[in-house]
């Protein structure tokens, strides 16, 4: 590859270095204008026209995407000499350099990655677009003031559109280990599950320190393609960590053999990972001390007794919480005051009706007592009512005559004579 100058093919850039090389030339640069570091891609001169043909088409690709997680393309020349893109640049490095550096990843950052990676597929593949080379060497990374990873999807160089079926295949520049197995058996008849593959073995990279499938562990490439067509994959045995269940139940499917019964879709995938995560982090607080909210939390459903079956019987008045009235005391209530109304009227009443059979009891029995009782009563009256006047020869019983009357023998007191009444006892006489 010749030595690349500045000024003559990359007008604008300051050229740092030399970051990679593999099916093309990536070249740390700084941008004169604003100073910016950026990462420049490109062919060498006299470039085959298939190799130039997927060089624009990628251009196209990543123009069009913006996303956090695809790097982005701040510049386009495809028809200089030496055709380049300009991309943003990414201070860190690939997963493959962590891979180099920590042998493999812990579960939040596996997770993590994921999730990340989900949110790049949720970008293309929308679009039309399949990566179909889905490999530690494309995902970038950059180190949060957090501590945390930022991950980038890269290198769209062997992506292609659905729509295209009669384009290269890409077999030859794909990577053997990462590639699904109908990219061996179908290549040009690939969807979006090979990309789900792909990142299945990459995950499983990141827990397990190794691929499921390695080319250095078969006895050439006839019998790798065997093993990722046909072998199920070497159970999960992460060196230091455990996984949470969610995980270690989602590799496995990422990475099976029929796209039809590949896990590929985003939102499902999405889920997943969050529930693992959350099984990761109960986990953990689990074998440290259980919070104090955890453990009401989970001691609540013992204290609550199993609901009786529901009553529909009419409640009893005195139960009602509503109305706060006991209906059956305030009608016994009511009935006992009428009863003793009742009585007191009757009490008051029996008196005149008492002492009038006593004196209709008096005439019977004795003439003398009957005339004390009309000589009283004719007094009596005289004094409220006027009286007829008899004639002077009628016989009258003396009143000195009479005998006293013993007022112990009266029941009651004499009541006011009526006047209807007292007028013909007045003019009595005796027989």
């Amino acid at each position: 590859m010749p030595t690349v100058s500045v000024n003559t093919h990359f007008p604008g850039y300051e050229i740092i270095g030399e970051i990679g090389r593999s099916n093309a030339r990536v070249l740390k640069a700084r941008h004169l204008a604003t100073g910016d570091l950026v990462a420049i891609k490109h062919f060498a001169l006299n470039t085959d026209e298939e190799t130039l043909r997927r060089f624009r088409l990628e251009s196209q690709l990543m123009t069009e995407i913006r996303h956090p997680n695809v790097v982005a393309v701040r510049e386009v020349a495809l028809d200089l000499a030496m055709p380049f893109i300009v991309m943003e640049w990414v201070e860190g490095g690939n997963l493959r350099t962590l891979f180099q550096e920590k042998g493999h990843l812990d579960v939040p950052s596996t997770i993590r990655l994921g999730l990340q990676m989900a949110g790049a597929f949720q970008a293309i593949h929308p679009r039309g677009i399949i990566h179909r080379d889905i490999k530690p060497e494309n995902i970038l990374y950059r180190l949060l003031p957090s501590g945390e990873y930022h991950f980038l999807l890269t290198d769209f160089g062997v992506a292609r559109l659905r729509e295209q079926t009669q384009t290269m295949t890409g077999q030859s520049l794909m990577t053997y280990e990462y590639a699904s197995p109908e990219q061996f058996d179908n290549p040009r008849g690939v969807d979006v599950a090979t990309d789900y593959y792909s990142l299945g073995v990459v995950l499983y990279e990141c827990v397990a320190g190794r691929v499921p499938f390695s080319m250095a562990d078969s006895a050439g490439i006839a019998s790798f393609m065997n093993q990722v067509l046909r072998s199920d994959p070497p159970a999960l045995q992460p060196p230091d960590q455990s996984l949470p269940p969610s995980l270690e139940a989602l590799i496995p499917w990422l990475l099976a053999k029929v796209p039809a019964q590949r896990l590929s879709e985003v939102h499902e995938l999405k889920v997943l990972l969050g529930q693992a995560n959350v099984e990761y982090w109960q986990a953990g607080r689990t074998s440290a001390s259980p919070a104090p909210v955890r453990n009401r939390t989970l001691a609540a459903p013992v204290s609550v007794p199993t609901p009786a079956e529901p009553d529909f019987t009419t409640p009893e008045p005195e139960d009602d919480p509503v109305s706060g009235v006991n209906w059956t005391w305030v009608t016994l209530g009511v009935v006992v005051v009428a009863v003793l109304v009742g009585f007191f009227l009757f009490y008051r009443s029996q008196p005149t009706t008492s002492g009038f059979e006593t004196d209709q009891n008096t005439f019977s029995k004795s003439d003398s007592l009957r005339s004390e009782v009309m000589q009283t009563d004719t007094t009596r009256a005289g004094e409220e009512y006027p009286v007829e006047e008899t004639p002077a020869d009628a016989d009258t019983i003396p009143t000195d005559s009479a005998p006293p009357v013993d007022s112990t023998q009266r029941t009651a007191p004499a009541p006011v004579p009526d006047s209807t009444r007292t007028t013909p006892d007045s003019t009595r006489t005796t027989n």
